[in-house]
């Protein structure tokens, strides 16, 4: 499991203190190790046939727009992987979490205090269970920050997932909105996944197969209602799981320690 591919690594770089970043280097030497194994990548659906020890799976959540030279990369290694874009990040250009993580790195506009909430996890927990208008109605009144700090190219466009999709990328499920699926009540939940699911077939033309939970979040309810569109489902690896939710190794810069 990927999220970002940064030119270099930076300590104090939001994605690398959070572990959702890895550097260009950390990602070269990736892919050299599947390629000096042996090891084959399948896109995700290959699940469904079986396969083996020797083949891996890799794996791009919410749609940044850095992994389009990770892509590249892989495309031109004669590699494969899946990408899970949401939705409206996509289409929006934006983020709750990665604008306050934008604003935390243009320091002083937040203070340190809140800056230390949203690298601990506490702030986090809050925006990613919440929409993108109450998110700036919330930001503007408990920090006043009126302005975006959002880069509108963080993301990829549906241009570049169609390209993508084309040259034999998945695109799999990761909802619209990208919050956690079990804090919805069960028709925001419905309307998450089938949003997602008609997204991607008007994109592509192609019926997503798998479906990759936001922030790892799922439970019974949650793995009911997704199995009625797809039987991959996949998580993060140290959380709690139900059957038949597919674990993931999350790619850190450094030394991997299982969380």
């Amino acid at each position: 499991m990927l999220h970002r591919v940064l030119k270099s690594y930076d300590p104090n770089n939001y994605y690398f203190h959070r572990n959702t970043a890895i550097s260009w280097e950390r990602f070269l030497n990736l892919l050299d190790e599947i390629q000096g194994n042996g090891w084959t990548t399948r896109p995700i659906s290959y699940i469904s046939s079986g396969y083996t020890s020797r083949d891996i799976f890799i794996t791009f959540d919410d749609g940044y727009s850095d992994n389009r030279e990770a892509l590249d990369e892989i495309l031109r290694r004669g590699m494969l992987a899946t990408v899970y874009p949401a939705r409206d990040f996509v289409k929006n250009r934006f983020s709750p979490i990665d604008d306050m993580a934008h604003h935390l790195m243009a320091e002083p506009v937040i203070s340190k205090e809140i800056g230390e909430s949203l690298l601990n996890g506490r702030l986090k927990k809050i925006l990613r269970a919440i929409s993108a208008p109450r998110y700036r109605y919330l930001r503007n009144k408990w920090f006043g920050i009126e302005q975006d700090a959002m880069n509108p190219f963080l993301f990829m466009t549906e241009e570049l997932l169609l390209h993508y999709s084309k040259l034999g990328v998945e695109v799999g499920i990761h909802g619209s909105s990208h919050r956690v699926f079990t804090q919805l009540p069960k028709s925001s939940l419905m309307n998450e996944i089938t949003d997602s699911v008609n997204w991607i077939l008007n994109l592509t033309n192609i019926y997503p197969k798998s479906i990759c939970f936001p922030h790892g979040k799922h439970d019974i309810e949650v793995v009911a209602l997704s199995l009625k569109h797809t039987n991959l489902l996949l998580g993060v690896e140290g959380g709690s799981f139900c059957t038949p939710v597919l674990p993931r190794i999350h790619i850190k810069e450094h030394e991997n320690v299982r969380t």
